[in-house]
């Protein structure tokens, strides 16, 4: 008994391992045994996606992030409530980022994305993380805030819509 619960498990395991392999600027995965490429143009789509939250973050463009999410997304960060969810849920985070620079009354906000090392693709589904430095003023001193966002990317009707978006400050790892 015990070894056919053994090699049970062995051919589940195998069934669900997925294996990520490079070739040059492009990924490779490989699902079940199937193939699927990531395109350079679902890339393009969902970095420019990132590059217009991270922008709109810091300029508090709210109405940049309105079509942007999927109905059930949430978006998680360090300031009050904590979490946001639905389809307006990054509208909601960037106006509280909004609020949080008018109570500390910072000024010259701004964001830049650095590289982006972790991209993982299936069919359905984009896992990104991104490194991000905030940096600004506070009453005459600087402000900094080095982290990274975890995004993760639904295909919903041919495209690609933010599920989650989580950000960790690197003070929080």
């Amino acid at each position: 008994m015990n070894k056919q619960i053994l090699a049970f498990f062995i051919s589940c395991l195998g069934s669900v391992l997925m294996v990520q392999v490079a070739y040059g600027n492009s990924i490779v995965l490989h699902i079940h045994g199937k193939q699927i490429a990531d395109s350079a143009s679902n890339r393009n789509e969902v970095v420019k996606i990132i590059n217009t939250v991270i922008k709109a973050s810091s300029t508090f463009d709210v109405n940049a992030v309105t079509d942007l999410y999927t109905p059930n997304a949430v978006v998680a960060d360090e300031e009050p409530p904590f979490s946001w969810n639905g389809p307006t849920a990054g509208v909601q985070w960037i106006s509280t980022v909004e609020k949080t620079c008018k109570d500390y009354k910072m000024k010259n906000f701004n964001a830049k994305i650095r590289d982006i090392s972790v991209y993982l693709q299936t069919d359905e589904s984009i896992y990104v993380v991104v490194p991000v430095d905030y940096t600004g003023e506070i009453k005459g001193d600087r402000f900094d805030e080095e982290g990274a966002f975890t995004f993760i990317f639904r295909l919903v009707n041919g495209h690609w819509l933010i599920k989650s978006q989580v950000w960790v400050a690197r003070k929080g790892m």
